[in-house]
């Protein structure tokens, strides 16, 4: 299992690497002088020489990587911003957990309401209760979460005035936010589960143990619900990632200080650094979350724990017990 672990940790390093490197080659062939963009348009074309020579603009593009990645994973330097001048790893460390709490909490959300319908619904399929349950997942995956979001305000905010409209002054700004962007993965996980469930609930050994009598409620919590979690870790870890994605429109629409509004300011005033800093920064939330996942998910199966420890046993180890087996 620790071989497992450190594997998965070693996959991290090259794809944060690979992010690292596609959106500075993006930024790099972007038409748009940066120069200009930092000083405006009334600067003079010596004060946007300069300015290029001082930042380094002007040097090759495999020299302009090579100081962005030193920069960037050896001295933890994202730079500073263009439009504020404020250092960026400031206004990241200030804003990522918002983006934390918000994608925590639709993960919980998703989990506490989606797990259930799906295991309702595979208990009672093809009756009214299925049905039901199907149909608030179609819904759910078919709207998009800006738009639930928006209907949210009108209904909740302006109509009834039971919700703030936008921010997170109190606790009550995030119960919008999380709704519109949780409705998706209460979708997924609520499919995924039935059909797991459904799943292992028609295998073999849970045909055999309801035929020796066992509860209903005991043969499911204990036998078919660990088996049938199986999947929906892994549907969970990517509804993480999909949640961390999906601030990036929902903390704009409700006004939260997050990682996401603060990406997309910086595309609207064409603040290269922040845009790179930002991106690379989702891109290893979202690896470190992918890892928690597979470990969790090499717990449970243990199908990947059983081939993990049977790879660390020496050959000879394995040969000396088949013929003890065999005398």
């Amino acid at each position: 299992m620790f071989r497992y672990i450190v594997k998965r940790i070693l996959l991290i390093i090259p794809v944060v690497l690979l992010v690292a490197v596609a959106i500075f080659t993006i930024m790099f062939f972007t038409p748009e002088d940066r120069a200009s963009v930092v000083l405006g348009p009334g600067a003079t074309e010596e004060q946007r020489y300069e300015l290029r020579e001082s930042l380094g603009l002007n040097d090759p593009y495999i020299v302009q990587l090579g100081n962005f990645m030193y920069k960037t994973f050896i001295q933890l330097d994202f730079g500073e911003s263009y439009s504020s001048g404020v250092p960026i790893i400031n206004e990241l460390a200030r804003r990522f957990p918002n983006t934390l709490i918000l994608a925590i909490s639709v993960i919980f959300t998703e989990l506490i309401i989606g797990l259930p319908l799906g295991i309702l619904a595979a208990r009672n399929r093809g009756k009214i209760i299925d049905q039901i349950c199907m149909l608030i997942a179609l819904v759910g995956i078919s709207a998009p979460a800006f738009w639930v979001g928006l209907q949210l305000m009108i209904l909740f905010s302006q109509k009834l005035g039971w919700l703030p409209v936008y921010g997170i002054a109190t606790w009550k700004g995030w119960i919008l936010p999380i709704v519109a962007t949780s409705l998706r993965g209460i979708a997924q996980m609520a499919r995924q589960s039935r059909s797991s469930m459904l799943e292992v609930i028609h295998s073999d050994y849970i045909t055999t143990a309801r035929a020796q009598g066992l509860k209903e409620r005991t043969l499911l919590a204990r036998y078919a619900l660990p088996n049938a979690l199986i999947p929906v870790v892994q549907t969970l870890g990517n509804s993480f990632g999909t949640s961390l994605g999906g601030t990036v429109i929902i903390e704009n629409v409700f006004s939260i200080p997050g990682v996401g509004q603060y990406m997309v300011e910086a595309i609207a005033t064409r603040d290269y650094p922040v845009i790179r800093s930002t991106v690379i920064v989702l891109a290893i939330a979202f690896s470190i979350v992918m890892l928690i996942v597979d470990v969790a998910f090499a717990f449970i199966d243990p199908r990947i724990k059983a081939q993990y420890e049977a790879r660390g046993k020496k050959p000879g180890s394995l040969t000396r017990k088949r013929r003890e087996s065999n005398a």
